[in-house]
C-alpha cells in the first residue's frame, strides 16, 4: 500500500510540473491531485526536491532499459557505439522533467546531488557494464583489436563527458552546476561527439 502510495505521488508530481515548471509547482498542488494533505506528502517523501529527484532517477532508468533493448545485435560495432552516446545526450534535451533542474537553487542541488551519489553510482557501473558489452561484441566480431574492455569503456565515457563539461561551461547560464545547453549548443555538442567517436574507434580497428 505504501508503495502504491509514492507511485500515485509520482506520478501526481510529474503532471504538476509538467504543466506548471518545478518552481510554481506546490506540494499542496500534487496533494489536491489525489486527496492527500501536505502532511501525509511529508510521510513518504522528505521534500519536494526528492520527489522531483526520484521522478528524474525513475525517468532515465526507464529510458536506459528501453535503450538497451532498441541497440540491435546485428548493428555494427560503429553505429552502437554512437547510438548509444547519441540516444543518452539526446534524452537530456528531450527530457521536459529534467529541464526544470534549472530552477532549483544551486545550494540544494549541491546537496540533493551529494546525497544521490550512491545511486548515481549505481548508474554509472550499470551503462559501464553495458558499454563494455558492446565493446566484447566488437573484439569477438573482429572489428576492433584486443584492447583492456575496462580501459576503453573509461575513455570513451571520458570522452563524452568532457565534451559535454565543455559545452556547459561555455553555456550562458550564470550557475554552472544547473546549466543546461541551448537547442543550438546541443547540436553542436551531438556533432562533436559523433566525430570524437568515430575518431578514436577508428583507432581501435
Amino acid at each position: 500500500m505504501s508503495q502504491n502510495k509514492k507511485e500515485q505521488i509520482l506520478s501526481a508530481a510529474s503532471a504538476c510540473f509538467t504543466r506548471f515548471g518545478y518552481k510554481k509547482t506546490t506540494l499542496e498542488d500534487i496533494g489536491q491531485k489525489i486527496g492527500l494533505n501536505k502532511a501525509s506528502i511529508y510521510y513518504y517523501f522528505k521534500s519536494k526536491e526528492e520527489i522531483f529527484t526520484t521522478l528524474i532517477l525513475n525517468e532515465f532508468e526507464q529510458f536506459m532499459n528501453k535503450l538497451h533493448q532498441e541497440i540491435e545485435e546485428d548493428m555494427d560495432c560503429e553505429n552502437k557505439i554512437l547510438m548509444y552516446f547519441e540516444r543518452k545526450l539526446r534524452y537530456f534535451q528531450k527530457s521536459i522533467i529534467l529541464q526544470q533542474i534549472t530552477e532549483i537553487e544551486p545550494e540544494k542541488l549541491e546537496q540533493l546531488i551529494s546525497t544521490g551519489q550512491e545511486i548515481i553510482l549505481k548508474f554509472d557501473n550499470e551503462e559501464k557494464k553495458f558499454l563494455n558489452k558492446i565493446l566484447r561484441k566488437c573484439i569477438e566480431d573482429g572489428y576492433i583489436k584486443q584492447y583492456n574492455l575496462e580501459k576503453i569503456s573509461k575513455y570513451l565515457f571520458s570522452l563524452v563527458d568532457g565534451l559535454k563539461n565543455n559545452c556547459l561551461e561555455f553555456s550562458t547560464m550564470k550557475y554552472p552546476i544547473i546549466a543546461y545547453p541551448t537547442a543550438t549548443e546541443f547540436d553542436n555538442l551531438i556533432q562533436d561527439v559523433q566525430t570524437a567517436l568515430k575518431i578514436f574507434i577508428n583507432g581501435l580497428k
